[in-house]
């Protein structure tokens, strides 16, 4: 993509690298980053619904009219609260990713015995 780029005075010129120096632990960085900042603001919205369904404050009437069953909210609630599970499970998993690629671990720390290599 960045191969050949004509500057405004249409002399060629060729970039070396990654445009704008942006490296691949970078961008994945980042994109890690706006994961979990999505998955936080679901997380805050799903805990917001559990707050609804467990308080009672949700009416639901039927096409037919007829009465719901009993545990219906109590259904709806369970499944919110494992999607809310789920969510900080993906929470941790890609803040450890983040972590790994922002401090990556020594190389010393993978002997089995402990002992450096040097």
């Amino acid at each position: 993509m960045t191969d050949n780029v004509i500057s405004f005075d249409e002399s060629p010129q060729r970039l070396e690298g990654i445009a704008f120096g942006v490296t691949a632990d970078e961008l994945r960085i980042t994109a890690i980053g706006a994961k979990i900042e999505f998955a936080k603001s679901e997380l805050q919205t799903v805990q917001a619904y559990i707050d609804v369904v467990y308080a009672g404050r949700i009416a639901v009437t039927t096409d037919d009219g007829s009465e719901l069953p009993v545990d219906t909210l109590a259904h709806l609630g369970s499944i919110l609260s494992n999607y809310e599970q789920s969510l900080f499970d993906q929470i941790a998993k890609l803040e450890y990713e983040q972590e790994l690629l922002l401090f990556p671990p020594d190389e010393d720390e993978d002997a089995p015995d402990g002992n450096c290599l040097s």
